[in-house]
Order: C-alpha cells, then sequence, then structure tokens
C-alpha cells in the first residue's frame, strides 16, 4: 500500500512487507546460526586433528623413513584414533603424498623470495642453497618430504625439483656471464650440490633425533648451515692456490 492511498472501510491496515518478513527472517536466522556455528566448529576441529596427524607423520617418516612408519604409530603420536586418522587419509601413501605436497610447497615459496633477490647468478645460487638448508633445519615436513623422495621416488612430488632446476639455470647463467672458468660444467656442479644437501640432511635428522647430551660442558652442536656456505664457497672458487694438477706424459689431456 502507498503512502497516499486510502484504506477502505471495514478493511484492516496491512503493514508493509519488509514488516511481516521480519519476524520470519528473524526466526530463520535464529535457526540457522547454530548450524552455521557448529559447523564451523566442526572444521575446526578437522582442521586441527588434520594438522595434528601430518606433524605425528612428519617426525616419524624422518626419523623412521617410510617402510618404519605405522598409522598405529602415528595415532598414538597425534594422540587420535585409527578411525580419526582414516577419516582423512584413507591409507599410508596418502598421508605420505600430502607431506611430499606440502614440503614441496613451503620449498617452491622458499625458492621463490630468493630469486626475487637483486642479486647476481652466482650469489642467488648460493643464497638458494642456504634457503634450502635452513627450510631442512626449521620444518620437520621438509625434512620428511626429503626423505620420502628419495625412499618413494616417481610415488609423489619430487622434493628436489622444487629447487634443484633453479639451482641449475642459476649456475648457467653465471657461465654465461662469465662469473664461472670455462673448465666449470654448470651439471657437475648440480649433482655436487644436490649430494651436499643430502649430506646435511641427514646430519640434520641425526641432531634431530638423537637425545642431547645432560653434560652441561659438552660441546654446542656445529651451525651446519655455516659449515655449508663455508664448503660451498670452497666449490665454487677452489681451494688450490697452484691451480689444477698438469696431466702426467701418457695421460689423455
Amino acid at each position: 500500500m502507498r503512502g497516499d492511498e486510502e484504506v477502505p472501510a471495514g478493511r484492516p491496515a496491512r503493514p508493509p512487507a519488509p514488516l511481516l518478513l521480519r519476524g520470519c527472517a528473524r526466526g530463520a536466522l535464529l535457526s540457522w546460526a547454530p548450524h552455521r556455528a557448529a559447523a564451523v566448529v566442526k572444521q575446526m576441529r578437522a582442521a586441527r586433528t588434520r594438522a595434528a596427524v601430518l606433524r605425528a607423520a612428519a617426525f616419524e617418516i624422518d626419523r623412521d623413513g617410510y617402510a618404519g612408519t605405522s598409522l598405529v604409530r602415528i595415532c598414538a603420536a597425534a594422540g587420535i584414533s585409527l578411525g580419526a586418522l582414516t577419516f582423512h587419509f584413507p591409507a599410508k601413501a596418502t598421508l605420505a603424498d600430502e607431506l611430499q605436497d606440502r614440503g614441496s610447497a613451503m620449498t617452491r615459496a622458499a625458492v621463490t623470495q630468493v630469486l626475487a633477490l637483486p642479486a647476481s647468478p652466482l650469489r642467488l645460487a648460493r643464497a638458494l642453497l642456504l634457503a634450502v638448508a635452513r627450510l631442512l633445519e626449521a620444518e620437520i615436513e621438509v625434512r620428511a618430504a626429503a626423505r620420502l623422495t628419495r625412499e618413494r621416488p616417481c610415488e609423489a612430488a619430487d622434493w628436489t625439483a622444487a629447487w634443484l632446476p633453479e639451482l641449475h639455470d642459476l649456475l648457467e647463467q653465471a657461465g654465461a656471464e662469465g662469473q664461472l672458468i670455462r673448465s666449470v660444467d654448470p651439471e657437475a656442479v648440480t649433482v655436487l650440490t644436490a649430494h651436499l644437501v643430502t649430506g646435511v640432511d641427514a646430519h640434520l635428522r641425526l641432531r634431530a633425533h638423537t637425545a642431547p647430551d645432560p653434560d652441561p660442558g659438552a660441546e654446542a652442536p656445529r651451525d651446519v648451515i655455516g659449515q655449508l656456505a663455508e664448503v660451498w664457497d670452497i666449490v665454487l672458487y677452489g681451494a688450490s692456490a697452484a691451480g689444477p694438477p698438469r696431466p702426467e706424459r701418457g695421460e689423455q689431456e
């Protein structure tokens, strides 16, 4: 009814439509709110359970490997039932796939940050290597992904694919720009770097799962990242002051 219309005699005035719907909408809102709140709580609980399972699985796999880890042990570490675990991850392989994906994603994010730095290819290669090593030191999911890649080749995301190709490209660029001597093969340096990271990974894993020495006078753990930086500099700049040895008579040059 418009404001200037007259109400016929004997007919009750009808309130505007919004007033008629207001009571219904309020009732629907009140009945919807508890269901929505319960759904949000359920989603948050599921997210916490999933995160706890992944964290526990990363710890167990990082310590004992894929074959040495069981779902029962993961449940015990996460403090949940087997049914709750299999609701999120029906099989151990599914859980391992998720860990490899997460570790690779974390590594790709760190590599992206390094590549955005304003530096020469050789310096970026050094920064990338140290960033990967710091991830291995700080993030157990990354160490689990690295171990799973070695123990489950071709099964899920290859963790090395998240950083090794970028390192190789940087070394190729460094060679093209004259930052490497002609006898240095970027491919060989890339392979050597992969072996260095594997050694750092193994050392960090051993340190993480070995009980600390209760002796207050015990020597503090070595700075693995600093040592890796020193080794990398030796690889890049060499350790010999005399240059490479000349081939002996009869040897192929």
